[in-house]
């Protein structure tokens, strides 16, 4: 973890004559190995007064592993570190772009990234060295979910497509390479016959894909993330679009392949001209850090993401899942962290 501790010798010799004259720690039980308390408290509220904030255990800087600025978890990551970065002393975590999910949960595992969001199907596969993952990534854990990531497929409506299995042979953007959209979109298109054999598969970012749509360069793109998707968002404010629909039966065959997807809906209305509902498949998205993370600092930010999970959903509609304590903590795919379990345990969450 990226840390950097002020430790100015002036401050240290201060200390020790306090200590020296009885002075004592008036704000909890001191840690050694952090430098700050090991409890705290975290206001509700984003610009929290000091006196309120959780205690600081030194500076601490974290990277914070996202997505592409078209898709949801660019935003997730961005709306949790200000939250973290308001509310905890010393904390300043800063995000960064990435290609998605798997490429976080790598980061994640070697140290590249402090703190990442990922979907749970991938996540399950890193951390059980399966699917595009070569070895078990045993040391990621989990603490907490943000949303639900659906597949979202949409074209321009004059295409006078209605389904998925309707791009056999067209031009499809399926998300960057090895990114959960591609994941999913594939896992999809193997149980409708579809592959690079018969139909063009473009690796794109959900932004360029919508885009690319929208210029009539491509027939389709899939986004994989929380609704709406921003790039197709956009899209749908400039063309008339059709979100494409799974029928009942290839969606029990991709829920039949895969036992971290969940049977969802995007309703009617997400997207600007959407008149109706279509059946979909989804994953919780995940926030994930390595096992070796302080206890204590893991407590804080589930501690301070809880209590401000009101605030994180009225800020983004994305996180409005957030608000419901089951969702946040229980039916995870890997173990949570040792500080997440406290603090959950605590709350009487699981």
């Amino acid at each position: 973890m990226k840390r950097v501790f002020a430790a100015l010798l002036s401050a240290t010799l201060m200390l020790s004559m306090l200590a020296g004259c009885g002075g004592g720690n008036s704000g909890g039980t001191s840690n050694p190995s952090t430098g700050g308390s090991s409890a705290g408290g975290s206001s509700a509220g984003g610009a929290s007064s000091a006196g309120q904030q959780t205690p600081s255990r030194g500076n601490v800087i974290l990277t914070f592993g996202t997505g592409d600025t078209g898709g949801s978890l660019y935003p997730a990551g961005a709306a949790l570190s200000q939250v973290w970065n308001n509310n905890i002393q010393g904390m300043k975590c800063n995000t960064q772009t990435s290609t998605g999910s798997f490429q976080n949960v790598q980061d994640v595992a070697s140290g590249e990234v402090d703190v990442a969001v990922a979907t749970a199907d991938v996540v399950l596969n890193g951390y059980s060295g399966q699917g595009k993952f070569e070895t078990a990534l045993d040391n990621v854990r989990v603490i907490g979910a943000v949303y639900t990531s659906v597949s979202s497929p949409v074209a321009l409506k004059s295409s006078g497509m209605e389904y998925v299995h309707d791009l056999l042979g067209k031009r499809v953007a399926v998300g960057p390479a090895a990114s959960a959209t591609e994941n999913s979109t594939l896992d999809a298109f193997n149980v409708m016959g579809i592959d690079a054999n018969n139909t063009s598969l473009e690796n794109l970012g959900l932004g360029d894909g919508a885009d690319a749509v929208g210029d009539g360069i491509l027939d389709a793109a899939f986004g994989f993330a929380g609704l709406p998707i921003g790039g197709q968002l956009n899209l749908a404010a400039t063309k008339e679009i059709v979100v494409l629909d799974y029928t009942q039966e290839e969606i029990d065959q991709i829920l039949a392949g895969n036992a971290a997807y969940i049977q969802s809906t995007i309703p009617a209305g997400t997207y600007t001209g959407q008149d109706k509902e279509t059946k979909t498949f989804g994953v919780k998205c995940l926030i994930i850090v390595s096992a070796e993370m302080d206890e204590d600092l893991v407590y804080d930010m589930c501690k301070t993401m809880n209590e401000n999970t009101a605030d994180l959903a009225a800020g983004n509609a994305l996180l409005n899942q957030m608000t419901d304590p089951a969702f946040l903590c229980t039916d995870m795919p890997i173990p949570l962290h040792d500080g997440a379990v406290k603090y959950f345990t605590e709350q009487g969450l699981i």
